[in-house]
């Protein structure tokens, strides 16, 4: 199998594998956050997050601005992207790259791919959002070694009522 590469539309039949990506790349960040909630508010905001991912990535992938990384006939990874035309600016939504080969570069072809068709639609801003947290690291070095440079950070706090 070629090492190649290609970055092309999502069409119904890479659903299922982006889906297994999203669940296999998200599962070590909620680990994060069941340590850092507890328990009893993790469940209560994240139980069942494994379909709800799985959804959204579907839904991001349906959008039309939907692409998957393929090696050969393989999924090995996926992104989506949104414009604001007001602002001009594209956001990075849903992506992500197979763990198991994470570090072949795939994640950044992928933001550049979609950078392009969002200077093709006329945005002039790319953005990209992403957590804190230490299960975010690794999005954080792959958006910062796609250009990503200036940030605002965020904090989301939560108290039991």
């Amino acid at each position: 199998m070629s090492n190649e590469v290609k970055i092309v539309p999502a069409k119904e039949e890479h659903l299922q594998a982006a889906g297994d990506i999203a669940i296999a790349a998200w599962t070590p960040i909620r680990a994060v956050f069941r340590e850092r909630m507890g328990d009893e508010l993790y469940e209560s905001q994240f139980a069942g997050w494994q379909e709800a991912k799985r959804k959204g990535v579907e839904m991001g992938l349906r959008s039309g601005r939907g692409y998957v990384a393929m090696i050969g006939d393989r999924v090995v990874g996926f992104i989506s992207y949104a414009v604001n035309e007001e602002t001009k600016t594209g956001e990075i939504c849903g992506n992500a790259v197979d763990p198991e080969i994470r570090g072949m570069g795939i994640g950044p072809k992928m933001y550049a791919f979609v950078q392009e068709k969002m200077r093709e639609e006329g945005m002039i801003y790319a953005t990209v959002n992403t957590g804190l947290d230490d299960g975010h690291t690794p999005a954080r070095r792959a958006y910062e070694k796609a250009g990503f440079e200036k940030n605002l950070p965020s904090v989301r706090y939560f108290k039991k009522l």
